[in-house]
């Protein structure tokens, strides 16, 4: 660890085990939502690039961290596209991201995103601080695949430390049939009645 940043040990416990629980569980579930994607619609996903699939993956993340999360005290989710932050009690705040095999995240050089990637270390030091986490999965830019869940600390552009998770041996994932649209528009179903049929009763054609 470096001097003045807090530890992966003391990072996770004090994040407790259903928030450290919950991404790993999400990155399990937003893998199998793409994979379900890609199975149902391979040409679609073929067409994708990266950025569209991951905004895809990014949604489906989000829709998992706000359901796992709902009833964890402390713990809040801001929604204000396009930002989305997770906050843990007033220390921890969270957004969440893909890193390739060695931590490395992009971002759009915003003044609040930099802003965010950056730790104060004499706040650190006071007990004062915001500290300030990625959390997110690994991404297989070659295979387009999402791999293991992780949880990283870094400051500006310089990655301090990155913590992979263990992932759930059940993770009890709901398993979606996907809707395939019909190849082409359907015309619409017109019911016609005749005013005096409403008063017959139905013939019985059990």
């Amino acid at each position: 660890m470096e001097s003045g940043y807090p530890s992966a040990e003391s990072v996770l416990d004090e994040l407790g085990d259903k928030v450290v629980e919950a991404v790993a569980l999400a990155t399990v579930q937003v893998r199998d939502d793409l994979r379900v994607y890609q199975a149902t619609f391979p040409q679609w996903a073929a067409d994708h690039t990266d950025r569209g699939l991951l905004n895809i993956a990014h949604d489906r993340a989000w829709a998992h961290m706000t359901r796992l999360l709902d009833d964890v005290p402390g713990v809040t989710l801001d929604d204000r596209i396009p930002t989305r932050e997770i906050y843990v009690g007033s220390k921890y705040r969270a957004r969440w991201k893909k890193h390739d095999d060695e931590g490395v995240i992009s971002t759009y050089p915003t003044q609040t995103a930099l802003l965010f990637m950056e730790q104060d270390q004499q706040a650190t030091l006071d007990g004062l601080e915001e500290v300030r986490l990625c959390f997110g999965y690994l991404w297989d830019e070659v295979l387009r695949e999402i791999g293991a869940p992780v949880i990283s600390l870094r400051d500006g552009e310089r990655l301090i430390w990155i913590e992979r998770l263990e992932e759930p041996a059940d993770p009890a994932i709901v398993h979606a049939t996907p809707i395939v649209p019909p190849p082409g528009p359907v015309p619409p179903t017109v019911s016609l009645r005749r005013h005096d049929d409403t008063a017959r009763p139905e013939a019985d054609t059990r």
